[in-house]
């Protein structure tokens, strides 16, 4: 498989960051760029309007968004000699913001850590790993919890 540019999504949990490393080897050896993307959640706004009515943000988003830039930034210093592009988007749904991300910016693949949760916590919480492999129109590599 051919990658040349590779979304990374996180929810900045430890979990949620167990594919960089392997991601950040596997990037290294097909020489490819790599995007880490963090989606914070406002049901506020409408679909597709990602990130560009400030108005509608629920109070404290935008301190969210530079606490977000700022984690990130630390996590592309730890991926030494790699293409790191930051993104963080706010969005009413973070499978959809992902997986409409990975489409429109020509990402070659997504790949992402599943938090393993089954049961009541599954179906409150939801499965974003699962909604965005029913969603993306390109290859996703999801990473299982480690027992």
């Amino acid at each position: 498989m051919l990658a040349r540019k590779i979304l990374v999504p996180t929810d900045l949990s430890p979990e949620g960051e167990r594919a960089l490393v392997p991601i950040a080897e596997f990037a290294r050896s097909a020489q490819a760029a790599v995007v880490l993307l963090h989606v914070i959640e406002n049901p506020g706004l409408p679909p597709g309007a990602e990130g560009t009515l400030r108005a509608n943000y629920l109070p404290g988003t935008t301190q969210e968004i530079e606490r977000t830039q700022a984690v990130l930034e630390s996590r592309r210093a730890s991926l030494r000699g790699l293409e790191a592009t930051l993104e963080v988007l706010v969005a009413p749904s973070v499978p959809h913001a992902i997986a409409d991300y990975a489409a429109q910016k020509g990402c070659d693949l997504i790949a992402l850590s599943s938090h393993g949760r089954t049961g009541f916590r599954r179906l409150v919480l939801g499965s974003v790993a699962e909604a965005v492999l029913r969603r993306a129109r390109v290859p996703v590599l999801v990473f299982p919890r480690q027992e």
